[in-house]
């Protein structure tokens, strides 16, 4: 009896089939019908509305219907409607003969195809409905995949970007650091290995813990000390309970040489690089402070390769545009980093 249908789909025709049936058999009942005409014709109506509608049902899949009752879908089940009066009036004329069938079934005819065509058109509702949920079901997944890799080919972009200039500096350093102090050359080269093989490994999608993200950072501000020697200190002040706190990886070694470039470069006096971690409310607070000389140089909140690539792979990861905030307090410049919970 079935086509080719999905288990779901097939129970859901069953169910049909016996509704239809009961509902007509009762209708014929309460029309004063012969209980075994009436058992006969629900039954025998019963399955041919069930095929049927499976008809309208691969139609409604296949074709490429935009609305549920246009000219097309009516005319279909005006058809289908016919099809079904000439099946149920030639499978009566036989076995009740012509004189029971003009009794009881031909003053029925017009009602039976009005309720005929409206079960029909609420089928055909009910299918294109179902269609037009799973394309937009699966349109809908195909702009999330093709948005995923938009983003990963995105903050791979970044990724990629913020190593060079960090590399090219550490080169100059080491090749001059070659002829005047090579075991400090030296310890820079294997500082650098180890810093940019803990850069490589990383996955920019996938969060680290923030325990490691501060080992990471220490070891480039160590080859960033060969560089600048006694000009540069660091303090932290790190909530133990904060370790195991997930972020994203890579996120403080460009706020940290934003703040050497900044904090050193208009300076011959030590300068100390403050970063701070710690649990708030609303998610993980990271804070690294600066000093800075605002007649040595226009620094401008979110300007900067380093500060706006951060913005930006925070908003990509965790959709919400004002997780870095900057601040200048007397000759201190504050960069606050939010990692919501």
């Amino acid at each position: 009896m079935f086509l080719r249908t999905s288990t779901k789909v097939q129970l859901l025709f069953i169910v049909w089939t016996v509704i239809a049936s009961l509902v007509l058999f009762f209708l014929l009942l309460v029309n004063r019908f012969p209980v075994d005409i009436a058992w006969k014709d629900s039954l025998f109506s019963g399955l041919i509305i069930s095929i049927i509608s499976q008809i309208l049902y691969f139609i409604q899949t296949y074709s490429h219907a935009k609305r549920p009752v246009n000219f097309y879908n009516f005319g279909l089940v005006l058809v289908l409607t016919a099809i079904y009066q000439l099946l149920i009036n030639s499978a009566f004329k036989l076995v009740l003969g012509n004189e029971r069938w003009t009794e009881y079934i031909r003053p029925f005819e017009g009602a039976r195809a009005f309720i005929v065509f409206f079960i029909l058109i609420s089928v055909s509702l009910y299918w294109w409905i179902n269609k037009n949920q799973q394309i937009q079901s699966q349109v809908h997944q195909q702009l999330i995949e093709q948005e995923r890799a938009l983003t990963k080919a995105e903050l791979d972009n970044i990724h990629q970007q913020l190593q060079p200039h960090f590399l090219f500096n550490s080169l100059n350093s080491i090749g001059a650091l070659t002829e005047i102090n090579p075991k400090e050359a030296n310890r820079m080269i294997l500082l650098l290995s180890d810093f940019l093989r803990g850069t490589l490994r990383k996955d920019i999608q996938t969060l680290v813990p923030i325990a490691e993200e501060i080992e990471q950072v220490k070891r480039y501000l160590e080859i960033e000390k060969i560089r600048f020697g006694h000009r540069l200190k660091t303090e932290f002040d790190i909530d133990e309970g904060c370790m195991q706190t997930l972020v994203p990886p890579l996120l403080l070694q460009p706020v940290i040489e934003n703040a050497i470039k900044f904090g050193l470069y208009g300076s011959t006096e030590e300068v100390v690089i403050y970063v701070g971690v710690k649990h708030q409310e609303n998610g993980l607070l990271i804070e690294v402070r600066n000093p800075f000389d605002s007649d040595f140089t226009q620094y401008k909140a979110g300007k900067g390769f380093g500060l706006t690539s951060i913005k930006r792979r925070l908003m990509l990861l965790f959709n919400q545009y004002d997780l870095l905030t900057t601040e200048k307090q007397d000759k201190l410049f504050i960069t606050k980093i939010l990692i919501p919970k």
